[in-house]
């Protein structure tokens, strides 16, 4: 049987095969603060819309600001009955990075996609750090998939996920 059973014979890659290899790729323009909340939102701009009985490779690559007292959390809003997990990789909770970013202990857990995680900081209101999450989403019905974020202690001063974070989601099934 041949590998590509849609594809005509002698014609092993078409255009629209190729642009189905692609992931979809999206990303924040401009910066995101919150101040006053730990409850958990979407981000408006890191979210995709899965299909359902489908399975997604996903990455986000995020770029954010916190003071150490308010700290930056995450989870995943995953469609309903979506099966995986997702790993974190970043500065540790609790860890201030020096204002060139070295030092420090990481975090690389692996949770669920309702887990919270707590990112370390640079201790500052718009010095970034570096966060990247990943991993494989399994659909039993079609729904949204987005990163959602909050401050760990409510402060008035925000904490930021900054422009050029970015959602890359590739289906593999």
């Amino acid at each position: 049987m041949p590998r590509y059973p849609s594809i005509p014979a002698g014609q092993r890659i078409t255009g629209s095969l190729l642009a189905s290899m692609l992931p979809d790729i999206y990303w924040k323009t401009a910066n995101l603060d919150r101040s006053s909340t730990t409850t958990f939102a979407d981000d408006p701009d890191l979210t995709a819309q899965l299909e359902a009985g489908a399975t997604y490779h996903v990455t986000f690559y995020l770029h954010y600001a916190a003071l150490d007292v308010v700290r930056f959390k995450t989870m995943w809003n995953a469609p309903s009955g979506a099966s995986g997990l997702r790993s974190a990789m970043g500065p540790d909770q609790g860890v201030v990075l020096s204002s060139t970013s070295a030092g420090g202990t990481g975090r690389w857990g692996v949770h669920a996609f309702t887990t919270s995680v707590t990112y370390g900081t640079r201790d500052h209101a718009t010095n970034q750090c570096a966060a990247i999450e990943e991993g494989t989403v399994t659909t039993t019905g079609a729904g949204t998939l987005a990163l959602q974020w909050a401050q760990v202690t409510s402060n008035a001063t925000a904490a930021r996920l900054g422009a050029g974070s970015s959602m890359h989601v590739r289906r593999l099934a």
